[in-house]
């Protein structure tokens, strides 16, 4: 044999070696590795909503999430439009003495806890209309990390039962109502399947609010549909787009309705000075 193909032989030899030694210590390396770590999710409580739907309180890697027979409804990594509609729902009340208030539902409490951060009065009243008994418990027994002492806040009263309810019982009217159609289930009497208000609560909720008053409703509709049932119903209209979080990659957006009743009607006090009356 020549040695041209002595060295070809040898070459290819070599070749061989080498990708047996290699295949080898890839084997012996594969058979070291740990499968990926997947972080466990835990079902911290469970009920039914009183329309029989499963409701669920989950953790996983931190973050809590409330679901709806699977679905998730809010999440403490998708916080950002609950906070926001509380904070829009605030702002033009932040100078009042004793502004009420009526919140659909506590959800994980982002919408309370900026409505509460954004009215400090001593004298304000945060009445919330919760359908679903367990809800509160859960709060005090696992979410006492995210809002500490929040249920405790003697301003705070909770009504367990919806939201039609509470304006069938409430003695007076409010400044702000606010409805978070978006993060929580369709309810009887207020919202349809899409979670849209339907027009005869609209009316309703009109008639419950103080002249001057706000109601915030944070939904997915058609704007220019939704806009004119809410004008049909006697309000003024704006809406806000928001991100739904802070965090990840793609930003989704959230719409919030700023629905006002009329405008704040002034008077004069004794001294002759204007004074307002819609949120006294």
């Amino acid at each position: 044999m020549n040695l041209p193909c002595l060295q070809e032989v040898a070459r290819r030899k070599l070749l061989w070696t080498t990708c047996l030694d290699f295949w080898i210590e890839f084997r012996a390396s594969i058979a070291t590795l740990r499968p990926f770590a997947v972080k466990p999710t835990h079902t911290l409580a469970e009920t039914s909503t009183p329309d029989g739907v499963p409701l669920a309180l989950v953790e996983h890697d931190g973050e809590f999430y409330l679901q709806a027979a699977g679905t998730p409804l809010q999440s403490t990594f998708a916080h950002n439009g609950a906070a926001e509609l509380g904070r829009l729902a605030a702002q033009p009340f932040r100078g009042a003495r004793q502004p009420r208030l009526l919140l659909a539902g506590l959800g994980l409490g982002y919408t309370l806890a900026a409505l509460r951060e954004a009215l400090p009065q001593k004298r304000a009243v945060f009445q919330v209309a919760e359908p679903i008994p367990d809800l509160p418990g859960w709060h005090r027994q696992h979410l006492t990390t995210i809002h500490p002492g929040q249920l405790d806040d003697p301003r705070l009263i909770v009504h367990r039962e919806g939201l039609p309810g509470a304006l069938r019982k409430a003695e007076e009217g409010f400044q702000i109502m606010v409805i978070d159609a978006e993060g929580s289930l369709p309810q009887a009497g207020v919202t349809d399947r899409r979670g849209v208000p339907h027009s005869s609560f609209l009316h309703r909720a009109h008639s419950s609010l103080k002249e001057g008053g706000l109601l915030a409703i944070s939904c997915q509709a058609n704007l220019h549909s939704f806009e004119r049932k809410l004008q049909q119903a006697g309000f003024d209209v704006a809406h806000e787009l928001v991100p739904t979080s802070q965090k990840g990659k793609q930003k989704q957006c959230s719409t919030i309705w700023l629905a006002r009743k009329g405008a704040y009607q002034k008077r004069r006090s004794s001294s002759g000075a204007p004074k307002k009356t819609s949120n006294s």
